[in-house]
Formats: structure tokens, C-alpha cells, sequence
């Protein structure tokens, strides 16, 4: 990024430090770090030794004061845009370089990414969902006394439009089930209780079984909820207490957190 061109309070400084910094009743000390200004752009050297203060000009800082402008830095001039090259390039209507052939070659020995694909994807099991609707039509008997059909109609049809009114047992005729919707579904099979595996989990392993974070299945062991194995300083969790707590925790129906 270029400089930005001096001001003249800047200048005046410059020419000042140029002329040998002669005495000068400078109104206060601003003139210090104008010239500290000037040494960062390279156009002056300032020094202070045993409460001396001193200032020099530069080549850049003559120069502009001859040109009224930087001088332009040699670097720039000289330098050339570099081409980009390939280290191995192919002749258009010869055979690829001995190098492009031995990196075609690493390429093809290569293992596939659908390869790899295919060996996670073996770990998975692939299940449909489906929305199901159900429809049922429902009969119950009611003996009503009453004078008149109508009048019977009319009771019976305000005691079933009471909330949670009591009608009588009813008895299902006819059902029909319809599938109107199915998608696909992909679920980790729960590769960590297999048989053939270890008989106690770590506590990170125990968490992915149940699909649950580290520092969950960490506080449930504090409160006392899953029961665990210390070896040493570790803790375990057995294969038989996870299937235990499995069990007594799974519900039907409306359930109640405690």
C-alpha cells in the first residue's frame, strides 16, 4: 500500500531535519513525534541518548523533499509476474512426462471413495417409515324410555355429545386400514451390544449405545439412575445394566415425568 503524501506541518519538520535541526523556538513538543511520524515512513532517524534528542534525514526523506514525492522502490521495478507451472505437464500431441504417468499410477492404485462408502455404509440398516390411517366404525346398544322415537333419538344424542360422557360398551363392525404415506429411513444398528462384544462399556461407548451425550449418562451414574463397575479408577458400565435399564424404563401409553 503506498504512503499517503505529507502534510505541510510534516514537511516543515522534514526541512527542518534537513537543515540540521537548528535552534528553534517551536511552540511545543509536537514536532518530536511529527518526526517519529517521518522515521515510520523511513524519511528520518530519531535517536535519544542521555536525555539528547536527535534527528536525521534519510536518502528517502532528501528525496522527496527534492521531488516532492517518495522514491519509488527499486523491488518493485525489478520484479516479474511469476508464471504458474505445472511440475509435470503432457505435450499436446505426444504421451504424458514420466512424472504425469507416475502420478496417474498413484491415482488409479488409489482406494475408491464408493468403496469406503460402501464399507459404512454396511453398518447402517436401512428401514421404511410409513403413516398409517385407521378407520373403524363402532356400534353400541342403549335402552332409552321415552315416548316418542324422536325424543329417544334426542336423549341419547345429548348424553353422547357431553365431554367424556359414558354411551355403553361399544363393539366394532368394520375396520379398514390404509398406508397414504411411506419414506425411507436410515438407523445406526447398535453395533456396540452385540454379543461378541466386550462385557463392560466405557462410559463413552455406554452413551453411544444409548444415543445419549457423555455428561448425561455421567449424571444419571451420580444420581443413581444406571447402576456401574469400578475398576480402579475408571468406571464401567456392564452390558446387563443397560439392558436393565432399558427395560424398567420403557412405557406405553401417557406417561408422567417424576
Amino acid at each position: 500500500m503506498a504512503a499517503s503524501e505529507l502534510t505541510d506541518r510534516q514537511v516543515k519538520v522534514l526541512r527542518w531535519i534537513a537543515d540540521g535541526c537548528p535552534e528553534r523556538s517551536w511552540p511545543d513538543e509536537s514536532h518530536k513525534h511529527t518526526a517519529r511520524a517521518l522515521q515510520s515512513r523511513g524519511l528520518a532517524n530519531v535517536s535519544r541518548k542521555r536525555k539528547i534528542w536527535t534527528a536525521t534525514i534519510t536518502e528517502a526523506g532528501r528525496y522527496y523533499l527534492e521531488h516532492g514525492t517518495y522514491r519509488p522502490d527499486p523491488a518493485c521495478e525489478t520484479r516479474r509476474p511469476r508464471r504458474q507451472t505445472t511440475r509435470a505437464q503432457a505435450t499436446p500431441d505426444g504421451p504424458p512426462s514420466n512424472a504425469t504417468a507416475r502420478a496417474m499410477s498413484r491415482v488409479a492404485n488409489r482406494p475408491k471413495l464408493t468403496e469406503v462408502k460402501q464399507t459404512k455404509r454396511e453398518i447402517k440398516e436401512t428401514y421404511m417409515r410409513y403413516k398409517v390411517v385407521v378407520t373403524r366404525v363402532q356400534v353400541a346398544e342403549r335402552f332409552v324410555r321415552s315416548t316418542s322415537e324422536e325424543e329417544a333419538a334426542a336423549k341419547v344424542q345429548a348424553e353422547f355429545d357431553r365431554p367424556y360422557g359414558y354411551f355403553g360398551s361399544w363393539k366394532t363392525t368394520t375396520s379398514e386400514i390404509d398406508v397414504i404415506e411411506a419414506e425411507q429411513t436410515t438407523v445406526i444398528g447398535p453395533t456396540h451390544l452385540s454379543n461378541e462384544g466386550p462385557l463392560l462399556l466405557s462410559i463413552k461407548d455406554a452413551g453411544k449405545a444409548l444415543g445419549i451425550s457423555y455428561s448425561t449418562l455421567y449424571q444419571m451414574m451420580n444420581q443413581g439412575d444406571i447402576e456401574w463397575v469400578a475398576i480402579g479408577s475408571r468406571k464401567y458400565i456392564s452390558r446387563e445394566h443397560l439392558m436393565e435399564f432399558i427395560k424398567a424404563n420403557t412405557h406405553k401409553g401417557y406417561y408422567v415425568a417424576q
